[in-house]
């Protein structure tokens, strides 16, 4: 059983290992043993590891194929939110810049006493301190919708 394993230890192993030295030898209780570095206190033998020839079979291909389109996925979807990530960034600094203006434009309301509209003759028309008061007010809860 543990000739078995380190057989296929040392399978694993035999790409890794194909251009180092690999020494093999016997212990005293008859157990066969694989190493890089020949023992101090047993005779040993240099062993020649090929390693294995890389399979091409259908299967294999296959596998490659749907690995690298599995990777070309991941690829457009991570740059589809990069893109997304970067509209969204976007829309938030135009939001913050028309907020910054809204905000302006409610302390400039806050100064002023009166408004008015323009007549047909293009003559100012005061409005009255409840349409003030309304104009101010409505003008408050529009920031307060599109800003918070």
């Amino acid at each position: 059983m543990v000739l078995k394993w380190m057989s296929l230890i040392l399978l694993a192993l035999l790409p890794v290992l194909a251009h180092a030295s690999m020494y093999m030898w016997v212990d005293a209780d008859g157990n066969t043993h694989f190493g890089d570095q020949p023992p101090a206190n047993a005779s040993s033998r240099k062993v020649k590891v090929n390693a294995p020839e890389v399979s091409n079979d259908v299967s294999a291909q296959e596998r490659q194929q749907r690995m690298r389109d599995f990777l070309s996925e991941q690829q457009k979807d991570r740059e589809a939110r990069q893109v997304d990530q970067a509209k969204a960034a976007e829309q938030e600094a135009k939001k913050a810049n028309f907020c910054t203006k809204m905000r302006a434009q409610l302390k400039n309301m806050a100064r002023l006493s009166t408004f008015y509209d323009l007549d047909e003759n293009g003559e100012r028309v005061y409005v009255t301190e409840e349409e003030n008061e309304q104009l101010r007010k409505d003008f408050r809860d529009k920031v307060k919708q599109a800003c918070g």
